[in-house]
């Protein structure tokens, strides 16, 4: 693929991924203000769409299909760099979205006994979180591109385990950074 169409593919990306991230937290944040959702329920919902994500992708396996199509050229243009190495990726994307949907399964049983609604979260929160998830979302994707983009064949060999492995970091790191963040802002 050309330098320039694979730049224009990038950019239109990263401009897809953050709108789509700012339009589901701000929905987020709407539906909070009008109904009343508990955590239990917030959970158990999340947890019934990671594991549907989850299904959906261990039953559609190899294929590029997206409704969005520029993920559907981005899933083609890397199937293509990275081979075998994208089949791996996907598996396990499909399996940490399971783990996931098991953890918020857990919460969901966890938060029973809570009483307080989401209503309660402070919109400087949600600023912050938007934030974050923004961040998170664009450092992930730039080193994705760098990693992808610039090799050659033969250099993805381990990308997945290594991707993993940065994931994981990058997960702890945003979880130190979101406690710090609720111990000096909002404790107080």
């Amino acid at each position: 693929m050309e330098q320039a169409a694979l730049k224009k593919m990038r950019t239109k990306q990263v401009a897809v991924s953050n709108l789509i991230a700012v339009i589901l937290i701000i929905a987020f944040y709407m539906m909070i203000q009008i109904v009343e959702i508990r955590f239990t329920h917030f959970f158990l919902c999340l947890g019934i769409l990671m594991l549907l994500q989850s299904i959906y992708g261990f039953i559609k396996k190899g294929s590029t299909k997206s409704f969005i199509p520029i993920y559907e050229q981005i899933a083609i243009y890397e199937r293509e760099k990275l081979g075998e190495e994208w089949e791996k990726e996907q598996r396990m994307d499909n399996v940490w979205k399971l783990i996931m949907s098991g953890l918020m399964f857990f919460q969901s049983f966890s938060f029973q006994n809570v009483s307080n609604p989401f209503f309660d979260i402070q919109p400087m929160f949600l600023l912050f979180l938007l934030i974050m998830a923004l961040a998170l979302i664009n450092i992930s994707m730039l080193f994705r591109f760098r990693k992808i983009d610039r090799s050659t064949e033969g250099e993805l060999i381990g990308y997945t385990k290594e991707s993993n492995i940065m994931a994981i970091a990058l997960g702890f790191l945003t979880v130190i950074i979101i406690f710090i963040f609720i111990v000096i802002f909002l404790l107080p």
